[in-house]
């Protein structure tokens, strides 16, 4: 990416406009994506361009109609701070004995207790170079800094696969992807087993009557930066034209909700941990070459001197409390390594 790339994204992260720098697992190249005047649209069935949606479901699309950055002034400045402070150690231990209330009463048997924490940066931070650190660090990951009026800058690199395809075969992949651990050669705990069995066998009953076709690999390690998660692939031979049904069956499966997901959902409804906002939506480009979406893990948002970092856990019936706080902290370590380690501009 050029360095004059570089400074017009930054500049276009303080304007009111929207844009989306992405790059997909295994690829070096980066795509730029806006529209010429900036805006976002909610009808984006026929077009090509960035799909971003959040843990509620609000969709807003990017067209593609620019795949550089223009000079920013033609937008006007804008200024976001967050509408609510960042979680304390407290107000994690109250959610976490209400959460577990909540699972132990027999209302659910998972839900996911998610935290924010604040980190300060410098000021000559550059959201791009932090972008272009997470592509060098995260190969097969997929990364995006993606800025909007309406949920101001954020930047993702998430190891978690929504549905990606091209459609022009009818096949198309996904993941169950749960349980968090630290590297190791040993076997899975039952916790995280339990944990990893529910969310495939979630996606298992919702792809099913999508899926003409469906095939699912033996649960298998996926290193995420530094930690790793319990994974299986699904293979799917599916119609394009399923697509939206698919999308409005399967998100928030129980990684990133709860289980049973409709009941989990509720309570997160009810008694929020945290403004959720892009974590754990999905995003991705979406358009006639294919789709290519993911989970929006791994993920903060920008605001100026600081950064706000989000990760959550799934909590089950035999959770500790600090050993989930714990894995959160660790969640939160790929984004944290990107805020001092900008590439030299």
């Amino acid at each position: 990416m050029h360095t004059w790339e570089a400074e017009r994204t930054d500049a276009l992260c303080g304007r009111q406009c929207a844009f989306a720098l992405y790059a997909l697992p295994g690829e070096q190249e980066t795509h730029f994506c806006m529209a010429t005047d900036g805006r976002t649209e909610e009808d984006f069935i026929f077009q090509n361009g960035f799909l971003l949606a959040t843990f509620l479901g609000k969709q807003l699309f990017i067209p593609a109609e620019l795949a550089a950055p223009p000079p920013p002034d033609a937008w006007p400045l804008m200024q976001q701070q967050p509408q609510r402070a960042a979680t304390t150690r407290g107000e994690y231990t109250a959610l976490f004995r209400l959460y577990t209330g909540f699972i132990h009463s027999g209302q659910v048997r998972k839900i996911v207790l998610a935290r924010t924490e604040d980190a300060a940066v410098a000021k000559d931070f550059s959201p791009t170079q932090a972008f272009l650190r997470a592509c060098a660090n995260q190969p097969d990951a997929f990364k995006a800094l993606v800025h909007t009026p309406q949920h101001g800058t954020w930047l993702f690199c998430t190891p978690e696969q929504l549905i990606t395809g091209t459609g022009t075969d009818s096949t198309w992949h996904t993941m169950a992807l749960a349980g968090t651990r630290m590297p190791c050669t040993l076997p899975w705990d039952a916790k995280n087993r339990r944990e990893q069995a529910l969310v495939t066998e979630f996606m298992r009953e919702v792809l099913a009557p999508l899926a003409d076709d469906m095939q699912l690999s033996e649960p298998e390690n996926l290193r995420a930066g530094n930690i790793e998660h319990l994974c299986t692939r699904f293979r799917l031979q599916m119609p394009p034209g399923r697509i939206l049904r698919l999308l409005d069956k399967l998100p928030p499966t129980p990684a990133v909700c709860g289980s049973p997901v409709a009941e989990a959902r509720q309570l997160l409804l009810t008694y929020p941990d945290i403004d959720r906002s892009c974590y754990a939506g999905y995003l991705g480009p979406w358009g006639k070459g294919g789709v290519q979406l993911y989970v929006s893990l791994r993920c903060m948002q920008m605001f100026p001197g600081f950064c706000r970092l989000y990760a959550g856990g799934g909590l089950m019936p035999d959770s500790d409390e600090e050993s989930e706080w714990q894995e959160t902290a660790a969640k939160m370590q790929t984004m944290r390594s990107l805020l001092n380690n900008n590439l030299p501009r």
